[in-house]
C-alpha cells in the first residue's frame, strides 16, 4: 500500500537542539528568473580554473547557489496567466488565501476582503518583523506583506498603513490635513494590520511619505547636509502627497528613527533599538532606489541592498530579543532592467532598435540609469557601462544580500530562508560574449563558444576551418581559444576584473575590447508584435515557473519541504514558514495544506564532502538509532539514538568525523518497525 503523509511541526526532527531565537527572511528577487543569475555567475569566473568542478572551493560562487534545497514554483495569479508583483508576492505573504487578482494587495476583490499576512501574523506572535527594499517601500512587494489595498498603485495609502497601528492612529494622519479624514474617500486601516507594527522600513519611496512641494535635505551620521559635487548644492528628495500629510514627522511622533543616507544607516547606535517603542524608516530616494551600478557611480550617498540587510538583521535581532524576527527582502530593480530591456534595445530617431552589446545611453542631463531607454534619442552614452553590467550588478547586490542572511546559519538561532522571485520578466537570455577579433567574420563582434581546434599552427582567425592545414591524424592540435597569449582566462569565458567598492567586490568587464556578457530578451517590442514603434515598457513579465532555494540550520528541517515534491505553487512556502515559526494563524497552515507522498532515499549533497543531510519516512512512533558502515560492511560509527514521531524525519551529521577516506557508505537507520538504510557516496 502507498503510505500517504502530511507534513506537521510534530514531525519534524529536531536534531536534539532545543529551540532558542528563530528567525525567518523571505528574499524575493522581482522578475528574477534563472538567466541573469547565470550570467553574474559566469562573470564571477564560474567555468575556469578552480570553479569549474563541484569539487572545487569556488565552484558554488554566489550565495543563492550555496543554499542546499531547490525547487520550481509556478507563478500565474488568480485571474491571469501572467501576474504582476501585487499577487506575485501576495501569495508568499498570505499562502493560498494570498491567491488573488491582479494588482491586488493582499485583499480579495472577490470578497472584499483583506487577507492577513506571515508578517502580521509574526509580529503578533511576538517576532520583530522588518521590508527591505530596492523599490519604493510603497511598491507591491514589500506592500503585500504590510498592507491590504484593492489596487497597487494607491501608494500613499499604503504608506499610511505601514506606520499606523490602529484605526485612529490611520484617521490622525489624515485629521491632521486641510481637507480631514474622510470614511466614502479613505481606505481605512484593514483588520489584519490592526495592532501591527513594522520595526523596520527600507528603500525608496520618500516621495508618499511627504507633502507635494516640500524637500527633505540628505544627512550624513552627523546631520550634516550631503553635498551633490556636480551640482555643487545640497542633495534633496522631493515630496508627493496630495494631500499634505507629513509621514516623516508622524512616524518620529511614533517612535520612528529616520534615516535617509548610507552613513546615517550604517552608523546606527542599534543598542538603543532594544527599546520596544523605538522602530527605524529610511527612505533613500524620493522614488526607487538608484541601480547598484548607477549607486557605484553617481548616487554613492545612497546604501545598497546588502547595507540595508545588514543593518535591518541587527535593528531586528535587538527588537526580536529572544523571539526572533521576520524579514522581507527585495531586490526590485531586476525587473526594471528587464522591463526596459536594458541592454537590448534603445532608441533611435524614436524608433526601438537592436542595441545588444554597445554601451548604454545616458538621461539627457547627462546622469546614468540602465532605463534611459524610457528617454527617446539620448545620443550619449556611459562610457564603458554596457547593459550586462546593470543587470549582473543588480543580481549580485541581491547575492550580497542573501549572504548577509546566510551569516545566520552559522549562529546558535534557528534560521529559515528562502530565496524566489514573483514571476520572470522580459525573457531575459545570455547570449553571447563580445567578440573584439570577429572570428564568426560577420560584423557583429558576438561569439557564443569556443573556437574550433588547430592545427600546425592555423590562424587564430580561421579557427580550424577550411584555410587551415587539417589532417585525420589529430598531430600537433592547438584546442580553441586556449593557447592564445591574449587569453586571460584561458578559453572562451567572459573575461571580467574584480573591483573592490565599499568593502565589496564587483566585477567590471576588464577591457573595452573584453570578453564581456551580452544579453538579449525574449520579450521585447519585436516579438510583442509591437515593431520598432515606442509605447509603453519594451519587456513584460512572463508565465515561466521560477526557481526557489532555501535552507536552514536546524538539520533541513523545513528547507527540505521543498525538495521531492515536484512542482509546487508558490503558494506553499508561507505555509512552511509560518510552521518554522510556529505561527499557526494562516487560516490553511501547513498540517491541512497538501497531501504528499514519502521521499524514500532522499540523501543531500550526494556525493559529499563531509556534511550530510539524511531525509526519511517510518510510520509509527519510535526510538531511533542510527549506524554507519563502510562498503565492506564494517561498522566505523554510531550516531546518537532519538525519540521521533511518525512521518518525514532527517538527520544531519559530517561524514569527515568517523572517516576521511572516499568511497561509499551506508547509514542504516533503526526503527522498532523496519530497518532503513541510505548509501552515501564520499568524495
Amino acid at each position: 500500500m502507498k503510505r500517504i503523509f502530511i507534513i506537521g511541526l510534530a514531525q519534524i526532527f529536531s536534531c536534539g537542539v532545543a529551540w532558542s531565537q528563530k528567525n525567518v527572511i523571505m528574499y524575493i528577487g522581482d522578475g528574477f528568473g534563472i538567466a541573469p543569475k547565470t550570467a553574474t555567475r559566469m562573470a564571477l569566473g564560474q567555468g575556469t580554473d578552480g570553479k569549474r568542478f563541484t569539487s572545487d572551493p569556488g565552484f558554488h560562487v554566489l550565495a543563492l547557489d550555496k543554499l542546499r534545497y531547490q525547487a520550481t514554483v509556478t507563478t500565474h495569479s488568480q485571474n491571469s496567466w501572467i501576474t504582476d508583483s501585487g499577487p506575485g508576492a501576495s501569495v508568499y505573504a498570505g499562502g493560498v488565501d494570498g491567491k488573488v487578482d491582479n494588482e491586488a494587495i493582499s485583499f480579495n476583490p472577490k470578497d472584499g476582503k483583506s487577507i492577513k499576512t506571515i508578517l502580521e501574523a509574526a509580529k503578533e506572535a511576538g517576532y520583530a518583523v522588518g521590508l527591505v527594499t530596492t523599490t519604493r517601500v510603497t511598491h507591491a512587494t514589500p506592500a503585500a506583506f504590510g498592507s491590504h489595498i484593492w489596487f497597487r498603485d494607491l501608494e500613499d495609502y499604503i504608506a499610511a498603513q505601514f506606520i499606523s497601528k490602529d484605526t485612529t492612529q490611520y484617521r490622525d494622519i489624515y485629521r491632521s490635513t486641510a481637507n480631514g479624514y474622510n470614511p466614502n474617500r479613505d481606505w481605512d486601516l484593514p483588520e489584519p494590520k490592526q495592532g501591527v507594527e513594522i520595526d523596520v522600513i527600507l528603500g525608496g519611496g520618500f516621495r508618499h511619505f511627504y507633502p507635494s512641494g516640500l524637500k527633505d535635505t540628505l544627512r550624513d551620521k552627523t546631520g550634516t547636509a550631503i553635498i551633490n559635487p556636480a551640482k555643487n548644492a545640497v542633495f534633496t528628495m522631493s515630496g508627493k502627497r496630495s494631500d499634505g500629510a507629513n509621514l516623516i514627522k508622524i512616524a518620529k511622533e511614533r517612535g520612528y528613527q529616520y534615516v535617509n543616507t548610507r552613513d546615517a544607516l550604517m552608523n546606527l547606535n542599534v543598542d538603543a533599538f532594544s527599546d520596544p517603542n523605538k522602530k527605524l524608516i529610511g527612505l533613500f530616494n524620493a522614488s526607487h532606489c538608484s541601480y547598484e551600478q548607477d549607486r557605484q557611480q553617481y548616487f554613492t550617498w545612497e546604501p545598497s541592498l546588502p547595507d540595508m540587510v545588514n543593518m535591518a538583521i541587527q535593528v531586528l535581532k535587538k527588537k526580536g530579543g529572544t523571539k526572533g524576527f521576520f524579514l522581507m527582502v527585495e531586490g526590485g530593480r531586476i525587473d526594471h532592467l528587464s522591463h526596459a530591456n536594458s541592454g537590448g534595445i534603445a532608441v533611435v530617431n524614436k524608433k526601438y532598435v537592436v542595441d545588444s552589446d554597445k554601451e548604454v545611453y545616458l538621461n539627457p542631463d547627462g546622469t546614468p540609469n540602465g532605463e534611459a531607454i524610457y528617454a527617446p534619442d539620448t545620443l550619449n552614452r556611459n562610457t564603458g557601462v554596457y547593459g550586462s553590467d546593470y543587470m549582473i550588478k543588480e543580481v549580485l547586490a541581491y547575492d550580497y544580500a542573501v549572504g548577509e542572511g546566510r551569516k545566520l546559519l552559522d549562529e546558535s538561532s534557528k534560521t529559515l530562508i528562502f530565496c524566489s522571485s514573483d514571476h520572470e520578466c522580459g525573457g531575459t537570455a545570455v547570449v553571447a560574449l563580445h567578440d573584439e577579433g570577429n572570428l564568426q567574420n560577420n560584423g557583429t563582434k558576438i561569439r557564443t563558444y569556443a573556437s574550433g581546434p588547430r592545427q600546425n599552427g592555423a590562424s587564430a582567425s580561421s579557427g580550424g576551418g577550411p584555410s587551415a592545414t587539417t589532417y585525420p591524424t589529430p598531430n600537433n592540435i592547438q584546442r580553441g581559444d586556449v593557447d592564445f597569449a591574449s587569453m586571460n582566462p584561458a578559453g572562451w569565458f567572459p573575461d571580467y576584473t574584480m573591483v573592490d567598492f565599499q568593502g565589496r567586490t564587483w566585477p567590471k568587464p576588464s577591457t573595452a575590447t573584453a570578453r564581456r556578457i551580452v544579453i538579449a530578451y525574449g520579450s521585447n517590442p519585436q516579438t510583442n508584435g509591437n515593431g520598432d514603434k515606442l509605447g509603453g515598457t519594451p519587456g513584460n513579465h512572463t508565465p515561466q515557473d521560477v526557481l526557489v532555494t532555501a535552507d536552514d540550520n536546524n538539520g533541513g528541517s523545513h528547507a527540505s519541504m521543498i525538495t521531492g515534491q515536484g512542482l509546487l505553487d508558490n503558494t506553499y512556502l508561507t505555509h512552511i514558514m509560518a510552521d518554522f515559526l510556529n505561527v499557526n494563524v494562516l487560516t490553511s497552515n501547513l498540517d491541512n495544506f497538501r497531501t504528499l507522498e514519502p521521499v524514500e532515499n532522499s540523501v543531500y549533497p550526494n556525493p559529499t564532502s563531509g556534511q550530510v543531510s539524511v531525509s526519511f519516512y517510518m510510520e509509527g512512533n519510535s526510538e531511533v538509532s542510527f549506524d554507519l558502515f563502510d562498503e565492506s560492511g564494517l561498522k566505523i560509527g554510531a550516531l546518537d539514538s532519538k525519540a521521533l514521531k511518525s512521518g518525514n524525519n532527517s538527520v544531519s551529521f559530517d561524514l569527515s568525523a568517523f572517516t576521511q577516506k572516499a568511497g561509499v557508505y551506508f547509514l542504516n537507520i533503526h526503527t522498532k518497525a523496519e530497518t532503513i538504510s541510505k548509501k552515501i557516496i564520499k568524495k
